[in-house]
């Protein structure tokens, strides 16, 4: 790496022309600005000025240097002017959470895109697990999972709820002969959530998820109810996410004896401080849970 030290007087005495003035201009001693342009030229190994008595040009390869000179500094003064800058409402935020919660929060999102334009958001779905991983590895600097976790590099903090719901085709029984009749609509948090509400209201029935028929599996979050709407099986999924769907008069939502809330946990490295602008996402994140 070409040390800026020496970019910085090459840049001066090429518009000097002039060592004395250029030592003058940057406070250094001309030995000492003879020892920067000596120890570049022996870095690139080219002779970047031609000396005629006192006067100096620069060559051609000093020509060609001073262009990418200029543009080194440039781009090292943009650098620390927006390391310096840290705005609240700008660059890019990184987020990972399951589907049903990205259904809820994307909307939002845009919202704060739509005020602020120099947002950028980057949303990936994924279930608890993955969104731990991806957090940890730095690929995504927050997520939201269902689960409390205790972990040394995580800190988790409880952020709200949301109501559990155990959706039918419209019109079925919730008895449990009937459900196992007709098979579960598995997805990737399904197994998690149907222990949770099966525990709760089935508690003398339930052995099990693996003693569960499973009808299906659709790891697309916005067509879970589709296989459900058609009487091919029932699926447990967040309220929300019921309540988003455009069919449900084809639906339905079982009103459970025992109503079951999954807890939302937020989750970011716990030694990694965070931008400013995340700021704003966490308040977005509070109006919601």
């Amino acid at each position: 790496m070409i040390n800026s030290a020496h970019i910085k007087t090459f840049l001066s005495l090429s518009e000097t022309r002039h060592f004395t003035r250029t030592a003058e201009a940057l406070n250094m001693t001309q030995p000492g600005v003879s020892q920067h342009l000596k120890a570049l030229e022996s870095e690139l190994n080219v002779s970047l000025f031609h000396r005629s008595g006192k006067k100096i040009e620069l060559t051609p390869a000093g020509e060609l240097f001073r262009q990418f000179a200029h543009k080194q500094v440039q781009s090292e003064k943009i650098i620390r002017d927006r390391l310096k800058e840290d705005s609240p409402h700008k660059g890019e935020c990184r987020i990972t959470c399951s589907g049903s919660m990205a259904i809820q929060l994307y909307p939002k999102l845009l919202e704060l895109q739509k005020q602020f334009t120099e947002l950028s958001i980057s949303l990936e779905a994924a279930p608890n697990e993955a969104s731990i991983e991806l957090v940890k590895k730095n690929e995504f600097d927050i997520g939201l999972i269902t689960s409390f976790i205790d972990d040394p590099e995580i800190q988790i903090t409880e952020l709200g709820y949301d109501e559990l719901c155990l959706a039918l085709p419209k019109n079925h029984s919730a008895e449990w002969a009937d459900l196992m009749a007709l098979g579960y609509i598995n997805h990737p948090n399904g197994a998690h959530y149907a222990a949770q509400v099966f525990e709760e209201n089935y508690a003398d029935k339930f052995t099990g998820f693996k003693d569960i028929p499973i009808k299906g599996y659709i790891n697309q979050l916005n067509q879970i109810l589709l296989p459900v709407t058609q009487g091919l099986g029932f699926t447990v999924i967040p309220e929300n996410t019921f309540d988003l769907h455009p069919e449900t008069d084809l639906l339905t939502k079982v009103t459970l004896k025992t109503p079951c809330r999954e807890t939302i946990y937020l989750i970011e490295k716990k030694y990694k401080p965070l931008p400013n602008r995340y700021r704003l996402i966490k308040e977005c994140l509070n109006t919601i849970w």
